[in-house]
C-alpha cells in the first residue's frame, strides 16, 4: 500500500541477494516539470505481478508511492501515476508538479507485497533544479509627451506667457 516500506531484493537469474545498490541513473529535471520514465522488465505467464515505484528511504528500503493493481489501468496516487502493459513488458511512470524536495533516489520495479519486498529494475537518482525565473534586466521610464515653458520677459508686469510645444 502507498506509504509502506518495502526492502529491495536485486535477483540474479534464479536466486535473490541483498547485494549494495546498483549505481542510479541520474535524471535531471526543473520544479514545475513532468518526470515521465519507463521500466522495462521480461513479460511472464501466470498471475498479475504488481508494478510499484517508490521513494529510497535507505540503501536497502523505499517508501512506496504507488503500485498498479491490474494491467493497462491507470492507478494515481496524489502526483504519481503508473500504466502497466504486460504483453509488451514495460510499465511507465510519471510525477506531476516536481519540486526540489521530490530531489532523491527512487525504484521501479515489481512489487511483491506478501513479502514486502521489490524486485528493483532501476534505481534513479532524481536531481530537481529550481524552475527559472526571469527578472527585469532594466526599467523602461516614460518621458512627458508634453512639454510646458513658462516664461515671464524681464522687466515686465504682465502675466506669463504659456507655449507649448508636442514631443
Amino acid at each position: 500500500w502507498p506509504g509502506e516500506t518495502l526492502t529491495r531484493c536485486c535477483c540474479l537469474c534464479c536466486w535473490c541477494s541483498w547485494p549494495q545498490s546498483p549505481v542510479p541513473e541520474e535524471l535531471r529535471q526543473v520544479a514545475g516539470q513532468t518526470l515521465s520514465l519507463g521500466c522495462r522488465y521480461l513479460p511472464r505467464k501466470g498471475p498479475y505481478e504488481p508494478k510499484a515505484w517508490c521513494r529510497e528511504t535507505s540503501p536497502d528500503r523505499c517508501s512506496l508511492l504507488v503500485t498498479s493493481s491490474k494491467p493497462r489501468t491507470a492507478a494515481q496516487k496524489s502526483r504519481y501515476t503508473i500504466w502497466d502493459e504486460p504483453d509488451a513488458g514495460f510499465f511507465n511512470i510519471t510525477m506531476t508538479q516536481l519540486k526540489e524536495t521530490d530531489s532523491g533516489n527512487y525504484w521501479c520495479g515489481i512489487d511483491n507485497s506478501s513479502s514486502k519486498s521489490i524486485y528493483l529494475l532501476r534505481n534513479i537518482s532524481l536531481v530537481v533544479s529550481p524552475a527559472l525565473t526571469t527578472s527585469p534586466m532594466w526599467t523602461l521610464t516614460w518621458l512627458p509627451i508634453r512639454t510646458v515653458l513658462i516664461t515671464s520677459p524681464e522687466g515686465t508686469s504682465g502675466r506669463p506667457s504659456v507655449s507649448g510645444s508636442e514631443t
